[in-house]
């Protein structure tokens, strides 16, 4: 039941989705936690940022185009995110803002399982600067693709392709990373695993 004390926690995006409302929300009820999750329309990472700060959020997910600019929002960062230099996962704990990268922990479990020594990505954005720090940890070589050279990639057919774009691409050895793929919804779970692990320093205690 929601009441005075539930916590509440959403996603902030240009193009907002279900998997996360129905993933939090089954979480909480599996867990007994008293809290809820929304996903939300945004255009303004930093009137979100204040919005959900106000109405006292627990923490909210970001997704491209705000991954940079809201780690400029937040008063702490981790290690991680300040290697990549893009956040995923805000939390509001003691009248403080910390930002958090689960996105590199999903890229990597994933390519973990796929035992391979080099990659070619696509695009350069939040999502993709996670998956170049995943590789570094792996000890992966990569090759990025943007738009300044995209017509190089049909030289890197031999290559797995990591798909970090809202681009369709058709390849044998694709990892499709956009939201409405089966590998992207994988990745998508991966990561949402991780954040709710950040959000439970809200509640474990409860």
């Amino acid at each position: 039941m929601i009441n005075k004390d539930t916590l509440i926690f959403g996603s902030f995006s240009e193009n907002p989705g279900n998997n996360g409302t129905l993933f939090f929300n089954n979480k909480f009820a599996e867990n007994n936690v008293n809290a809820i999750y929304k996903s939300f329309y945004a255009t303004d990472i930093k009137q979100s940022f204040l919005a959900a700060k106000t109405i006292g959020f627990g923490g909210f997910a970001v997704s491209m185009p705000f991954k940079f600019e809201v780690v400029k929002l937040v008063d702490e960062i981790d290690e991680q995110v300040k290697n990549i230099g893009a956040a995923n996962t805000i939390l509001f704990k003691k009248d403080k803002s910390y930002a958090f990268n689960t996105d590199y922990l999903a890229a990597k479990t994933y390519l973990e399982n796929l035992d391979i020594n080099d990659l070619t990505i696509l695009g350069n954005g939040g999502f993709s600067k996670a998956i170049q720090y995943a590789c570094k940890i792996l000890k992966i070589n990569f090759k990025l693709i943007t738009r300044e050279n995209w017509d190089i990639l049909e030289d890197h057919s031999e290559n797995y392709i990591f798909n970090a774009t809202p681009v369709d691409v058709q390849r044998e050895k694709l990892i499709d990373g956009r939201p409405h793929t089966e590998t992207g919804k994988k990745l998508a779970i991966l990561q949402a695993e991780e954040q709710y692990q950040i959000y439970s320093e809200l509640f474990s205690k409860n």
